[in-house]
């Protein structure tokens, strides 16, 4: 935008300079050849400068119109981002109201959050500290009051839940 102002300020001052000088030869009466070339000039000077304002104007409106839908677009990823944080709020509390009513200690809930989320027994051993034996029979408990063989049935009981009742 600014090599546009550079530009459109020197056109403008091409265009008032020959005006003056085409003034100044038309009192002096130079040749009408001299008058015709300057007018020349100037007529494709003034044809640039309009045309320079015209893409200024253009590019501005699609600069404004692109602004707004940005603005727009970034309004909605807000909205999105609600639902989804409400969402995955809702989901954790799904999750915690079955684990209440398979009546899951705090071990084997931590355990069994862990496992939906995919981590190995190794890992979860890890981060609670515990041994991988102590955690694998945590885990078959979890899956034992969940009346599931695996994880993958532990996971697909809250993934088919959803499904069935998103409100939850």
């Amino acid at each position: 935008m600014h090599k546009d102002k550079i530009i459109s300020l020197a056109l403008s001052l091409i265009i008032g300079f020959k005006l003056v000088d085409i003034y100044v030869d038309f009192k002096s009466e130079v040749s009408y050849l001299h008058l015709a070339q300057e007018l020349t000039l100037v007529i494709i000077s003034l044809s640039l400068f309009i045309f320079l304002m015209k893409d200024i104007f253009t590019r501005s409106k699609q600069t404004n119109y692109l602004l707004r839908q940005l603005d727009s677009s970034q309004h909605q990823q807000k909205i999105l981002n609600k639902q989804l944080e409400r969402s995955k709020h809702s989901f954790f509390d799904a999750i915690n109201a079955q684990f209440a009513i398979w009546e899951l200690t705090a071990a084997e809930h931590d355990i069994a959050l862990f496992l939906l989320k995919g981590l190995t027994i190794a890992e979860i051993a890890s981060l609670m500290q515990k041994s991988e034996k102590t955690v694998r029979n945590q885990a078959s408990s979890v899956y034992k009051k969940a009346q599931v063989s695996g994880r993958h049935e532990l996971a697909a009981i809250f993934f088919e839940f959803w499904d069935v009742d998103p409100k939850h």
